[in-house]
């Protein structure tokens, strides 16, 4: 269960510290989760297949110890906010990763 002190009554130290974990690709899809994206908008985006995205989502949420994709977008969006402090400018590695192919989407 969610609560303020974190995931499972883990500390969000502990929780974010478990980000380090995850593969390149996995922050890839974990910064999509972050904006709430489904296997579908991770697929098209990141031009691989949805059951590569589920399995991607499926190992994310293992590493991190977290019921839902939900429980995972809420600490990516912590962890962009912790990291950059809030800074709308700033990017986190997982957005610097370029898109391509024909579903690539241009975000601000």
């Amino acid at each position: 269960m969610m609560s303020l002190t974190g995931i499972h009554g883990k500390s969000w130290d502990a929780v974010l510290a478990a980000i380090t974990l995850l593969s390149q690709r996995e922050l890839e899809v974990f910064g999509l989760l972050g904006e709430g994206a489904s296997n579908r908008t991770i697929s098209s985006v990141l031009a691989i297949s949805e059951r590569t995205a589920k399995a991607h989502v499926a190992q994310i949420l293992a590493k991190l110890d977290v019921e839902s994709r939900l429980q995972a977008g809420i600490v990516a969006f912590a962890w962009e906010v912790v990291t950059h402090n809030g800074d709308a400018r700033a990017l986190p590695s997982w957005r610097s990763v370029p898109r391509c192919g024909p579903a690539a989407v241009v975000r601000p």
